[in-house]
């Protein structure tokens, strides 16, 4: 069978990640992401003998046309790609212009948008499977089945053949942690993969999936299951070994919800890193209070060199309502403790949650400037299907703008903070925070003094991200 796998183009100039949790337009500290969810499932449809294209159509900058011009010449069995809620709309649209120079590809799409509401993504006529939730079991079944009816495929939604009626499966297992494979990168093109201001190529590798932490604004306990599986440690080493020796990557983004939850299993990694004497460099995410010094040390001694944390908000009602389960004062010691092992720290922060705000929104402004953060990031609260936070949106009618239209900011209404003010202190929050010259000669200090081209690309990159 001949499947092709692909992340859509970009609806705007802005690139898009389509990846898990993650669906959004890249922003200050943001880039494009390699589309590590295709690549593992192409890895598992090459093990069954398919004939598989991967192609990242927002990273290298094409279009619909050309989407549709390449689907046209290859005529794939089945094409299936990757949704996001800011780009929802223009993302199921591209079944019609597929059907239209393919009519015989069967269409299908995932993600987290269409894993909790499907029903929306069948209202574009011409799709015809949705895959729900951790998809590249259920992608590896579809495929086996070679046009039988997918009645029991579980994780599917589909149309029957005959009447066009909307079936939903029961929801798949998830992936045992040893069944996860190693990405197929050797099917993309991945010099579009850079990181901001170092302009080096990067890959992610995930060493775990689930999240057993419940926020209201957070779609990973969802879609990974609440269980963490952890990855046998000797296999996550390999594939960054094996990403080294065959792709020449030097730099990754360890993507996992909740890394240092384990923080035995950190230490691990991080040993094993050692020993390699490769001295590699990465990045991670974290959650405020799963640190210590002790961990933070030997990660930054085996190659860590910037951590970053979501510490969302700068109340503390506001992150006990939101679920959150931290302080701000966890906070404050986790960047703290970051800094004393000598690394670089991101703050992402959420405006406009229920709750917020002007005094609460220049609570968290105060934080983000207080804190000695390298970079910042801010977001808009959005209401994405599967979260308490959608539930309480549409009950409490504070959801006025449809999906796909502007989820990338402020959408939500709330009753003493319209979504124009939300999106107008999010602009004041970026300037204020990177018009400072400290955190300029940050920037500058993290640069990579290469090529003249290559820092004139980051910069043009870096200034595109702020300029919202």
């Amino acid at each position: 069978m001949k499947v092709w796998l692909f992340n859509p183009p970009s609806p705007s100039s802005m690139g898009y990640t389509r990846e898990g949790r993650c669906t959004q337009e890249a922003g200050a500290w943001a880039t494009q992401w390699p589309p590590i969810s295709l690549a593992c499932a192409a890895t598992m449809l090459l093990e069954d003998g398919h004939e598989v294209r991967i192609k990242d159509y927002s990273a290298v900058g094409q279009n619909a046309s050309a989407l549709y011009g390449e689907i046209r010449m290859d005529r794939p069995d089945i094409a299936l790609w990757s949704t996001g809620t800011p780009t929802f709309s223009f993302d199921l649209k591209l079944a019609g212009g597929i059907k239209s120079v393919s009519p015989e590809t069967r269409t299908g799409v995932m993600g987290t948008h269409v894993s909790f509401v499907p029903e929306e993504a069948f209202q574009e006529p011409e799709i015809d499977f949705v895959i729900r939730h951790e998809p590249e079991e259920i992608i590896r079944n579809l495929c086996r089945k070679e046009g039988a009816p997918p009645g029991n495929v579980a994780g599917l939604s589909y149309r029957d053949g005959k009447n066009r009626r909307i079936c939903h499966n029961p929801s798949a297992p998830f992936l045992d942690a040893d069944s996860i494979p190693m990405p197929a990168w050797d099917l993309l093109d991945l010099d579009p993969y850079r990181l901001p201001l170092k302009g080096r190529k990067f890959l992610m590798v995930a060493p775990m999936r689930g999240c057993p932490y419940r926020c209201s604004f957070c779609t990973a306990s969802l879609y990974y299951g609440e269980s963490p599986r952890y990855r046998p440690v000797e296999n996550v080493l390999a594939e960054v070994m094996a990403n080294v020796h065959r792709h020449r990557i030097r730099e990754f983004l360890v993507w996992a919800d909740t890394f240092t939850l384990n923080r035995r299993y950190v230490q691990q990694f991080c040993q094993g890193l050692l020993e390699k004497q490769e001295n590699l460099s990465w990045t991670c995410n974290s959650r405020v209070d799963t640190v210590d010094r002790e961990t933070l040390k030997i990660m930054k001694k085996a190659g860590l060199w910037m951590i970053s944390y979501g510490i969302e908000s700068g109340n503390n009602a506001i992150l006990k309502r939101s679920g959150k389960g931290i302080t701000v004062e966890q906070a404050k010691d986790a960047v703290s403790m970051a800094k004393e092992a000598g690394l670089r720290v991101a703050g992402h922060f959420i405006l406009g949650l229920p709750g917020e705000t002007e005094e609460t929104m220049n609570e968290t402004l105060a934080l983000a400037l207080a804190l000695p953060l390298d970079v910042a990031q801010f977001y808009a609260a959005v209401p994405f299907p599967g979260t308490r936070l959608y539930e309480e949106a549409l009950s409490c009618g504070w959801l006025k703008t449809a999906f796909g239209q502007s989820q990338n900011h402020a959408s939500l209404e709330l009753p003493d903070l319209p979504s124009g003010r939300v999106e107008a202190f999010r602009r004041y929050a970026y300037r204020s925070f990177y018009r400072r010259p400290q955190v300029w000669g940050n920037m500058l200090s993290m640069m990579e003094m290469g090529a003249f081209r290559d820092i004139f690309l980051s910069l043009k990159r870096f200034s595109s991200w702020t300029s919202d």
